[in-house]
């Protein structure tokens, strides 16, 4: 069945503002065809409308390209093989766009109205060497729980971060400052840093090019709510098993060392160590974590967080810890 048509917006009259940015929205879909019609109407109820819509079908086996095509003014791209996590059809969409900024938005989450009018007047104003703009969002939690995103959450205000705060508050607030949903990019920046790691990244790409990208010039940021995540989707990527092997951004970081004054390289570091740590407690849920998972983890800098890495890599590790799972049942009160 065709789903309604939203009504495109347009610039709010009486602004004193015009808008000269061209963005492009790319949306990748894989199996969210009872999620896609919430996206989509989401993107043409904006203020300020976007120049183009790319969605790029990802091998999808349901309804989702069918129900995109009943659009007005929405382009469908199609793969014939589905790649993890999304990032080989974001590229396509990428590749294919004509406008000079990029906005993302997943198939299962949702803009406010004015989410196009606030990234673009943060464009409009920050200097050129900006190249990456985020707001904020809200998470929303099976039995619609909802919570603030981490950077709004812990502090987080409004900035235009160079390389090294943007790693900086990466470690500050406990998370990457950004989240995909909320962010726009120029486009000639994202070509520049790569794109998504369609090759090497089954999850975790996201923020490889986040990192990559504020290494390309700065990051301005608008911890002002305009999109919404959906944790209880279908088919999220989030619910995946973590691979046992080292996370695809320390390669990336690695690879950064060099390049950076002192300063920067010990925040790299760091960021490196947190996110090994991370990857591996998630791991640690479901099996035994690989050495190999945590091989470039710097001991002196986080000596402590070495220790639990030892202990996650024990033989000993998942017995002890469905021992403990069975000890805290059994005294339960009942």
């Amino acid at each position: 069945m065709k789903r309604p048509h939203a009504k495109r917006g347009s610039t709010p009259p009486g602004t004193g503002w015009a808008r000269v940015t061209s963005i492009c929205v790319v949306i990748p879909l894989h199996n969210k065809g009872p999620h896609i019609g919430r996206a989509l109407d989401s993107v043409l109820r904006q203020t300020v409308p976007p120049a183009e819509i790319i969605v790029v079908d990802d091998a999808s086996s349901d309804d989702g390209a069918q129900i995109a095509r009943s659009y007005p003014g929405v382009r469908v791209m199609t793969r014939d093989k589905p790649g993890p996590g999304g990032y080989a059809a974001r590229n396509l969409g990428i590749r294919s766009a004509a406008s000079d900024f990029v906005a993302f938005l997943d198939a299962d989450d949702e803009w406010n109205d004015n989410h196009l009018e606030k990234l673009s007047i943060l464009i409009e104003t920050a200097p050129q060497d900006a190249v990456m703009f985020a707001t904020g969002y809200d998470e929303i939690h099976p039995g619609s729980r909802v919570i603030e995103d981490v950077y709004r959450r812990t502090g987080g205000k409004e900035a235009l971060l160079a390389f090294p705060d943007f790693v900086r508050a990466w470690l500050d607030h406990g998370e990457c400052p950004v989240w995909t949903s909320a962010i726009a990019a120029r486009r000639s920046a994202l070509l520049e840093a790569g794109l998504f790691p369609d090759q090497r990244c089954r999850r975790g790409g996201d923020k490889d090019l986040w990192l990559r990208l504020a290494r390309q010039g700065r990051v301005a940021i608008k911890p002002v709510r305009t999109a919404v995540y959906f944790k209880d989707s279908q088919n999220m990527v989030t619910s995946l098993s973590h691979d046992n092997v080292c996370h695809c951004m320390i390669e990336t970081i690695r690879s950064m060392l060099d390049g950076e004054p002192r300063s920067t390289r010990n925040l790299l570091i760091r960021l490196a160590n947190r996110e090994t740590y991370l990857y591996a407690l998630r791991t640690a849920k479901s099996q035994r974590v690989r050495p190999g998972m945590w091989k470039h983890f710097q001991p002196l800098h986080n000596p402590l967080q070495f220790a639990v890495l030892l202990g996650l890599s024990s033989p000993f590790s998942r017995p002890l810890a469905k021992l403990a799972v069975g000890l805290k049942k059994r005294i339960a009160p009942q």
